[in-house]
C-alpha cells in the first residue's frame, strides 16, 4: 500500500482503451468523466483486485474504469448508488415483484451499453442513434436480436433511474417485456456533471 500513498503529481496515465488521459493528485485520480477515483479507498475495498493486478495507482484505475464501473465498485467513500449493477438488480427486483424471470448479465449487452453511455455522455445527447447517425444496434455488431434500449440522463441514483423509467410507458414496458433473457447496462459521467444511463435488453 505504500505505492499508493507516494506522490504522484504530474503523471499523465495513458490507457490504451480509453485513448485519453488521467490526471493524478497523490493517490486520487480525476477520471476522464470528471469523477473522481481513490486509489487507497479502492485498494482497502477490492483486495480481489490487488490480487490481480497490484496496489498501483495506474493499475487500480486502469481496473475500475475498464470492469469495476460494471461490477458496482465504488470509486470512492461515500460515493452515489450510481452503477450498472445496481441499475440490474432494481429491474430484476422489479421484474420479480411483477412475476418476470431476472435477466442475466451479458458481456456482448454489457460492452454496448457502456460504449452507449460514453458516447452519450462525450457528446452530451441523449437519442437512439450514434454520433456517426449509425442506429444505436450497431454498437453490438453481430449479435443477433437485441430487444431494446433505455436511456437515462441526470439521475443521481440508480433508483432514480428506475423510478423515472416507471414514470414512462414504453421505458417501463421494456423493463417488464416478456421472452427478454439478457441484459447489458452503461453508467458515464459527461463534462456536464450528469450521469447517463444505457440498458440494452435481449
Amino acid at each position: 500500500m505504500r505505492r499508493l500513498r507516494q506522490s504522484f503529481i504530474g503523471l499523465f496515465l495513458a490507457t490504451l482503451m480509453l485513448g485519453t488521459t488521467l490526471y493524478v493528485s497523490a493517490a486520487e485520480l480525476v477520471l476522464p468523466d470528471g469523477s473522481r477515483f481513490d486509489a487507497v479507498y479502492y485498494a482497502e475495498q477490492n483486495p480481489d483486485v490487488v490480487a490481480i493486478v497490484g496496489d498501483g495507482v495506474e493499475e487500480l484505475a486502469s481496473h475500475y474504469w475498464t470492469l469495476g464501473i460494471q461490477e458496482g465498485r465504488l470509486p470512492y467513500q461515500g460515493a452515489a448508488d450510481v452503477s450498472a449493477s445496481s441499475v440490474i438488480t432494481y429491474v430484476n427486483n422489479y421484474r420479480a415483484a411483477n412475476g418476470l424471470n431476472a435477466l442475466t448479465l451479458n458481456p456482448t449487452l454489457a460492452a454496448g451499453a457502456q460504449t452507449r453511455a460514453r458516447e452519450l455522455a462525450d457528446s452530451q445527447t441523449f437519442v437512439h442513434k450514434r454520433p456517426n447517425g449509425e442506429k444505436w444496434r450497431t454498437v453490438l455488431g453481430k449479435y443477433s436480436k437485441p430487444a431494446g434500449e433505455n436511456l437515462a440522463r441526470g439521475q443521481n441514483s440508480s433508483a432514480d433511474v428506475i423510478a423515472d423509467w416507471k414514470l414512462s410507458s414504453s421505458h417501463n414496458a421494456l423493463m417488464l417485456r416478456k421472452g427478454i433473457t439478457s441484459v447489458g447496462v452503461g453508467v458515464a459521467k459527461g463534462t456536464d456533471g450528469k450521469f447517463y444511463y444505457v440498458m440494452i435488453v435481449s
